[in-house]
């Protein structure tokens, strides 16, 4: 509990030094200086997370990842395939081909989508001791 703790302090830190660089590279007008102080405050980010963060992850925050990532994919591509098919057959009515082509481009993103699914569900499934 104390390293979470010292890790969200360290996080809000960090993240108030790159407001305030960012904030006085605006006053001064300096896009290079925001630039590198959001980049340096990733960096320091980055390795804070990699010296706290093997202990801040568990079960269940991987199962609620694997739900919402689930339930993400559910919805973005059914909603691609449902506009992806009113786009088509409401461009075919009036004979509106740019339509009718942004609703191919919606139905192939959404078949690209389950393809992608499919293939790293059989891959993770054989990673991790399926028959």
């Amino acid at each position: 509990m104390k390293n979470e703790k010292n890790f969200k302090i360290l996080r809000a830190v960090i993240a108030a030094l790159i407001a305030a660089v960012v904030a006085s590279a605006a006053v001064i007008n300096n896009f290079y200086l925001a630039i590198t102080g959001v980049l340096i405050g990733m960096l320091f980010l980055f390795l804070v997370r990699k010296k706290y963060g093997k202990e801040l992850v568990d079960e269940r925050v991987i199962s609620i990842s694997g739900q919402a990532s689930r339930m993400t994919y559910i919805i973005s591509t059914l909603t691609l395939a449902i506009l992806g098919l009113f786009l088509i057959f409401s461009g075919k009515g009036k004979n509106d081909i740019y339509t009718e082509a942004l609703g191919t481009i919606f139905s192939y993103a959404a078949m690209f989508n389950i393809a992608v699914y499919a293939i790293s569900f059989k891959f993770f499934n054989k990673k991790y001791g399926a028959n």
